[in-house]
């Protein structure tokens, strides 16, 4: 199964997120301009965005939007044992004793996701997931660690040279808009189009090797996959586990 998606070249180094975001709203006719988005989301201080400020974006675009997440230094799991846990209570705990300005600034952008009507799912990272909303035509946004995803050398934030020794694992956005359960594998459209993988914006990568980059997104802070859904589309099924 395959959806067509129409990905444009990411500006620069730092605009993965939005252009990533654009095509889902390219795919599902939402006249927005990659420009207009770029100057929209914010930008971390070090460049790039999260998938949470992409999220923010579309909830106020009229889109619904879940959350998986992987990322276990802003979400502790037993977080998601029970119905009852409030995670903007937990997240507003968490900014009253950790320091770190990463953690503080992802906790507040969820806070404000959850706050906005998103939510977040803590669930197993499997195919299953993928099969689920591709088989609905349903694209997935996903943060990543391109590092790992492209096999590549680490970079100089500074810079975003490859550097193996001063580098640091670098992460990116794609959108998952393809499975081939007989080749086992994920097609992905990529904003950067030059991709030391493929070599273009639309190829095919294992799916186990997929999934690897996704989990160890969570150095950068990505490990995370948003699902959006106009809010006048209301016959979707929302995979749980």
């Amino acid at each position: 199964m395959k959806i067509d998606i129409d990905i444009k070249a990411q500006p620069n180094d730092i605009t993965c997120g939005p252009t990533a975001l654009h095509a889902v709203y390219n795919y599902y006719s939402k006249p927005f301009s990659l420009d207009t988005i770029i100057d929209e989301i914010p930008m971390l201080d070090g460049g790039g965005t999260l998938g949470v400020m992409l999220g923010n974006h579309a909830l106020k675009n009229d889109f619904n939007v879940y959350l998986y997440t992987y990322n276990l230094n802003v979400f502790d799991p037993s977080w998601f044992a029970s119905e009852k846990v409030d995670l903007i209570e937990k997240l507003r705990a968490q900014l009253l004793v950790k320091n770190d300005e990463r953690i503080r600034s992802a906790s507040e952008y969820y806070i404000k996701f959850l706050q906005n009507g998103g939510e977040i799912i803590y669930t197993q990272l499997s195919p299953e997931l993928f099969t689920h909303y591709l088989a609905q035509e349903i694209p997935l946004l996903t943060g990543l660690s391109a590092t790992f995803l492209y096999d590549s050398m680490r970079e100089t934030p500074e810079t975003n040279q490859y550097d193996d020794v001063a580098g640091f694992p670098s992460g990116h956005f794609v959108v998952i808009s393809g499975i081939d359960s007989v080749e086992n594998k994920i097609v992905v459209a990529d904003p950067l189009y030059k991709n030391p993988l493929a070599g273009k914006s639309i190829y095919k990568v294992g799916l186990g090797h997929l999934i690897n980059s996704i989990l160890l997104g969570v150095i950068t802070y990505d490990a995370n996959i948003l699902v959006l859904i106009p809010k006048d589309k209301v016959d979707v099924n929302i995979y749980r586990g």
